[in-house]
């Protein structure tokens, strides 16, 4: 089975004769999703994570690495931890990760994610709300999923198994140990 890459997710939203976004363009519906990619890559640069709601959490694990002489670096490594309730919904299976707690975590901001496009704030919200939708339809219809985050990674829905896999350079930018 392949997988059904972010083109036919977007193409799924302008197919439901009752979004609340028929006037958006896929190419619309794309940029404000590349706009989302950028806020999370933005707040996880400075530190923060961001919530998605119906979604999940992009954030951080740290691990304290003793490199002898009572020295030690910090590793950080991005991680996206899956909503609970859209695994469950779904029966999806996705890897648990351990964050420490320390890195903030902020909303999807919606009014930030509008001043960056050439939509209102309820318009963005709408596509953004309307992309997880489908893709929540996609799933439900144990279909593999490629979602796409760009600049940040893909997260792949492959046998009702979750993976994000992080991009080498956005993962080289975030790692917390200067290495």
């Amino acid at each position: 089975m392949s997988s059904e890459p972010m083109q036919d997710i977007v193409s799924e939203v302008k197919k439901n004769k009752f979004t609340a976004i028929q006037k958006l363009s896929e190419d619309d519906v794309i940029s404000v999703w590349n706009n989302v990619s950028e806020f999370v890559q933005h707040q996880m640069a400075n530190q923060k994570g961001v919530h998605i709601r119906g979604l999940g959490t992009f954030s951080f694990s740290q691990k304290k690495v003793d490199i002898g002489n009572k020295k030690f670096i910090m590793i950080q490594r991005p991680v996206f931890i899956l909503s609970e309730k859209f695994a469950l919904t779904h029966g999806l299976e996705s890897t648990k990760h351990y964050t420490t707690g320390e890195i903030p975590i902020v909303q999807l901001n919606y009014s930030s994610l509008a001043a960056e496009s050439p939509f209102h704030r309820d318009i963005v919200e709408s596509c953004v709300r309307e992309v997880l939708l489908a893709l929540s339809r996609s799933v439900s219809l144990k279909r593999n999923v490629e979602f796409v985050f760009s600049a940040i990674g893909r997260l792949s829905i492959r046998d009702q198994k979750v993976k994000m896999k992080f991009y080498r350079n956005f993962v080289e930018c975030m790692d917390g140990s200067g290495s």
